[in-house]
């Protein structure tokens, strides 16, 4: 099998569970203001939960071009347009970015909470999954189309 289609098969995939990402962060919300309400005085609670809100929205909404332009290199990928090159290390490149952001930026002891670790993990495989097949088949992209 081509790499060109491999690798776009892997972008496809990965440009798939970003806009679930997405999806997830902005279901979420009514469950963690929730939680937070029960576990948070009421002061507590006014003072946290707006730029919380904020964040998980914004994250949500800009996780969705993140993963439709994924999806969108991924067929530039497939037809061996150099440009689907650049817009996917793009887009790997900034994912890849947050587990080493999370690392140098958070103390140490939230990576003992579980959900959060794993987050970090799962984040840092979508990272690495995105830029190998990038890497892998940069050779073959501006090429003629194979026959």
């Amino acid at each position: 099998m081509d790499k060109r289609v491999i690798s776009a098969r892997i972008l496809s995939v990965e440009g798939v569970l970003l806009l679930v990402v997405a999806a997830i962060h902005l279901l979420i919300i009514p469950q963690l203001r929730g939680a937070l309400a029960r576990v948070l005085s009421g002061g507590d609670f006014k003072f946290v939960w707006p730029p919380f809100l904020l964040n998980h929205v914004v994250v949500g909404i800009l996780l969705v071009p993140v993963g439709l332009s994924t999806l969108y290199c991924a067929a530039g990928v497939r037809a061996g347009e150099r440009w689907a090159w650049r817009v996917g290390i793009t887009n790997a490149l900034t994912i890849m970015s947050l587990p080493l952001v999370l690392v140098a930026v958070m103390e140490r002891h939230y990576f003992s909470a579980l959900p959060f670790l794993i987050a970090t993990i799962l984040i840092t495989l979508v990272g690495v999954s995105m830029i190998w097949p990038l890497v892998w088949v940069r050779g073959d992209l501006g090429a003629k189309p194979r026959e």
